[in-house]
């Protein structure tokens, strides 16, 4: 479902003094807060974004300057993407990077030996599902050996984008004798140490990372007034993603308990608390990573949109969609705009690949398996894949059955205004008050299910209740699992 990432900036807290500020800044003056809370923050938020930026921007433009030395050649873009991409890594990682050298390595001399030898058609082992066991119990078995959690928290996420990467690569390149024959060590390399994503994604393709750095013949030869207002839209994107990003980190770290604290003593205003402060980290990431993306992007050139000056929703830079994530029509456009790029990978690689041979049920199910599988052991987010797997199945057949008994376009996808298959129309008062309903339930949903990710500590009172491995669903008495159990039976009654 998604990247997870949230440990990367919790590491300013890790000092005794910060977090006890930390803790009781909802006793803050407004004044107080910004001294405390949002100075801190901005500070943090500049030198960790600079790495990203700065670095990205640097390769983008070693890019340009390079291919027009040696316009035909896709070598520089490798080297340039390893040493960049390392020095990206050892900024952010440090000394931990040893984890993705192991896995890296050891993914390419599994894919490189399936290929050489189980090339022949007709075979019955499949290299990608090899790759994908392999790359699994890889992840799972190096957290189990690693002495020190809150190190593997810092590289969860750098982990999970190298192997979706290598996992689409074995797949991509199963079938396309033309891609395989651009795979070598140095391509590899390139691709997976990308500055651009290496660190914080998003995932793209290597058929992408080709396209998107090769030469494109006369663009840079003919400079002209559009070249100049591309230019700009692109400087623009940067600096409107970077900026969402210290918004969102500001609002997670400060705002959220400042602006709730007079109201927060009722339990299920401190679990919106928590939720909207973990969708707004997830956001802070989500926008840093399409921000890093577009400074290294040397193809903006060739923008879906070149008419629209901020980044179109098509985009393949494009994260997350936080407006359709907190106003919800259904919880499938919550698990789509989430993390639009992880989407695309599973819905790509796992569901259409499984479909065939399991069907949809099965299908879905191991969507969300492999999705869990790829945060490694991360017990509660399993539990709330899970969740959401089952919601979203039950919302969607019940607003399916819905829509046929009574011809209404209460669907999980919006109908068309002009739909001709429903009686009841989107505007109509039936339609209004379903869509309403089932709006308000995945609002509560967003709340039950995103309150248990909080990692900040609660007040002292608290502490005890949450070391618990469902502290905070204990707390708000299971509702959604009882409300899921009660949607079943109603399905089956209708």
């Amino acid at each position: 479902m998604d990247y997870y990432y949230d440990d990367y900036y919790d590491e300013y807290y890790e000092h005794p003094d910060q977090m006890a500020a930390r803790l009781i800044q909802r006793e803050f003056s407004f004044e107080e807060t910004i001294t405390n809370c949002v100075h801190p923050s901005l500070r943090f938020a500049a030198q960790y974004m600079t790495n990203f930026v700065a670095i990205n921007l640097l390769f983008n433009i070693l890019i340009v300057c390079v291919r027009k030395l040696f316009p035909v050649s896709h070598r520089s873009l490798h080297l340039l993407s390893c040493i960049f991409g390392a020095i990206l890594l050892y900024r952010v990682i440090d000394h931990r990077f040893y984890h993705f050298l192991q896995l890296a390595t050891s993914l390419y001399v599994v894919q490189w030996t399936l290929h050489r030898w189980l090339s022949g058609s007709g075979r019955y082992i499949k290299t990608p599902f090899i790759v994908i066991a392999y790359g699994i119990g890889n992840l799972l078995l190096s957290e189990l050996l690693e002495p020190s959690p809150e190190t593997w928290n810092r590289i969860r996420g750098t982990q999970m984008i190298l192997l979706m990467k290598a996992l689409s690569l074995a797949f991509d390149t199963e079938e396309n004798q033309n891609l395989r024959n651009q795979l070598n060590v140095l391509s590899y390399t390139g691709y997976i140490l990308c500055p651009a994503n290496v660190v914080l994604g998003p995932w793209i393709s290597f058929n992408d990372y080709l396209n998107i750095w090769k030469p494109s013949f006369g663009s840079e030869t003919k400079p002209n007034r559009s070249s100049g207002r591309r230019l700009l839209i692109h400087v623009f994107r940067i600096l409107v993603s970077a900026l969402m990003a210290g918004g969102f980190l500001l609002t997670s770290n400060c705002m959220i308990d400042y602006l709730l604290a007079p109201i927060a003593s009722w339990k299920w205003v401190r679990a919106y608390g928590r939720a909207l402060s973990f969708r707004t980290s997830h956001y802070f990431i989500a926008y840093l990573s399409q921000c890093s993306v577009i400074a290294a992007a040397v193809d903006w050139n060739r923008a879906e949109d070149e008419r629209s000056v901020m980044l179109p929703v098509s985009s393949l830079y494009r994260v997350s969609s936080p407006m359709a994530v907190e106003f919800p029509r259904s919880l499938v456009q919550v698990v789509t705009a989430w993390n639009i790029p992880m989407h695309l990978w599973l819905k790509r690689y796992i569901f259409r690949t499984t479909k065939r041979p399991f069907g949809t049920a099965a299908a879905i199910a191991l969507t969300y398996i492999i999705s869990s599988l790829l945060h490694g052991l991360h017990y509660r987010l399993w539990v709330t894949l899970l969740t959401i797997g089952s919601w979203t199945f039950v919302e969607h057949e019940i607003r399916k059955k819905l829509a046929t008994i009574y011809s209404a376009c209460v669907l999980v996808s919006k109908c068309p205004n002009t739909c001709t298959v429903h009686q009841h129309r989107n505007k109509s008062l039936f339609c209004i008050v379903i869509n309403a309903l089932f709006f308000a339930l995945n609002m509560f949903n967003l709340i039950y299910l995103g309150c248990i990710f909080e990692t900040t500590e609660g007040p002292p009172e608290e502490a005890d209740h949450d070391k618990s491995l469902f502290g905070r669903w204990t707390e708000l008495n299971y509702a959604s699992h009882w409300l899921l159990v009660f949607a079943y039976l109603f399905y089956f009654v209708i």
